[in-house]
């Protein structure tokens, strides 16, 4: 059995459809296809939710219904029933002046259940045997936490391997799952996540990922130019630039696939030859290139709440009391940077709000002074072997002094494939340009 996503970028109208039949008519394995919501579908129930107060709700589902109706070409009462599902849900949360997080969910998610049955009748209408399978039928269960959930691999596993049937090719909508009856959703890009976690689930061969881009790049070619492909990377590799920043894979990707040797398979669906030719192959085994470097990526979806005092990097508890009054508020702690006079705690940017907050709660002696640091940007740098080969530290950050670049934190040894550190966000391009040319070649800006 092999897993094969196709993502939202893939689904703009129906010539996409056709790309995605000739791919899956490729595969003499049997397939799980999970699908996310059609471009833009999910930005679309998200702009929906956020105006309630003035959403006309018919009007906006039979536009929605409308889209799916011209990807098929033909009009389908099942299809306009499902998108119709979410009225109820719009109207009473249209009632209530404010949309409750399991409803949020519930609504945002609805893009891939609708992308699933349309993705299944169009196939079927074109020879390929499939049938859907909802989240909610096979039993794909999370830990509940509404916005960004994960999944129970155990739970979920034992639940698929009594559901799917060896032989048969099923649907699967991406991005969220079912926590005693109530969907929550898996995070941004967690069609991606969906597939891994079934591959584990199911023992598959193999994940394919199909995107409009070729696979991982040496840096974000929307910043830096002459970017190269990276046709390997080992599970550490893939894992830390997808929690650092880089797009093409949902961060929580990798790990199940790990836990059991998976490889997965990146493909440009624009540019596909083969279902054996894909654009970047992550595996366990990770090759160590010349120069170690692999890629860079960055975030800047990052802030520092910085706890300071002359003693606190010495006090007995006082991470860990930190750490968990934020943990209570579900807000992430993306790493923390400590000295003796100062503990330093990486947010999201999203969560700035609700940790200051937090923090005005937060008594310690110890603590002096509280700052917050925003408009900053993150970049890691990675490669198998960043730590153990001799210069390649010193490397990074000759080539960002170049530049004249302030360096506001650096933090080496959390993982043994990345060295990070955090710029203004001013200087975020000047320094991503200037490390890829030290590794990679090409002109500076």
């Amino acid at each position: 059995m092999f897993v094969v996503k196709f993502g939202g970028s893939s689904l703009k109208n129906k010539e996409d459809l056709l790309k995605i039949l000739e791919v899956v008519r490729m595969y003499n394995k049997s397939l799980i296809i999970v699908i996310s919501a059609a471009y833009n579908v999910t930005n679309q129930l998200i702009d929906a939710v956020a105006k309630i107060d003035r959403l006309n709700v018919n009007e906006f589902l039979t536009s929605l219904y409308e889209r799916y109706r011209s990807f098929l070409g033909r009009d389908d009462e099942q299809l306009k029933e499902r998108v119709f599902e979410i009225k109820n849900a719009l109207l009473g949360a249209k009632l209530l002046g404010e949309v409750p997080v399991q409803v949020w969910d519930r609504i945002v998610s609805h893009g891939e259940r609708c992308s699933s049955l349309m993705i299944t009748k169009f196939l079927k209408d074109h020879g390929f045997n499939c049938e859907e399978a909802l989240p909610e039928r096979f039993g794909l269960v999370t830990n509940g936490r509404f916005g960004n959930a994960t999944v129970e691999l155990e739970a979920s596993r034992k639940n698929a391997i009594s559901f799917f049937e060896r032989g048969k090719n099923y649907v699967v909508p991406g991005f969220y799952g079912l926590h005693e009856g109530r969907v929550t959703i898996l995070g941004r890009g967690g069609s991606d996540y969906t597939a891994t976690c079934l591959a584990y689930c199911l023992d598959a061969e193999r994940v394919d990922l199909y995107k409009d881009v070729s696979g991982f790049m040496t840096c974000d070619p929307k910043h830096v130019d002459s970017v190269k492909p990276v046709r390997s990377l080992s599970y550490d590799e893939a894992a830390e630039l997808s929690y650092f920043g880089a797009k093409i894979l949902h961060h929580a990707s990798v790990e199940p696939l790990r836990k059991k040797g998976i490889p997965l398979y990146i493909f440009n669906i624009n540019n596909f030859k083969s279902i054996d030719e894909p654009d970047t192959i992550i595996t366990a085994n990770g090759s160590m290139t010349k120069d170690v470097v692999k890629s860079i990526s960055f975030t800047d979806d990052i802030a520092v709440i910085q706890f300071r005092g002359s003693n606190v990097g010495r006090v007995p508890g006082l991470l860990g009391q930190i750490a968990s009054t934020f943990g209570t508020e579900n807000v992430n702690i993306k790493s923390v940077i400590t000295a003796q006079t100062s503990i330093n705690v990486l947010i999201s940017r999203q969560d700035l709000e609700k940790s200051q907050k937090i923090v005005s709660r937060i008594k310690i002696a110890e603590v002096e002074q509280i700052h917050f640091r925003t408009n900053i940007s993150l970049i890691a740098v990675v490669g198998n072997g960043i730590l153990q080969r001799h210069g390649i530290a010193a490397r990074i950050f000759t080539a960002v002094s170049r530049e004249k670049i302030n360096v506001l934190m650096i933090s080496a040894g959390a993982s043994e494939v990345t060295v990070y550190f955090i710029v203004n966000l001013e200087d975020r391009d000047r320094a991503l340009r200037a490390i890829h040319e030290e590794f990679f070649g090409g002109e500076r800006a």
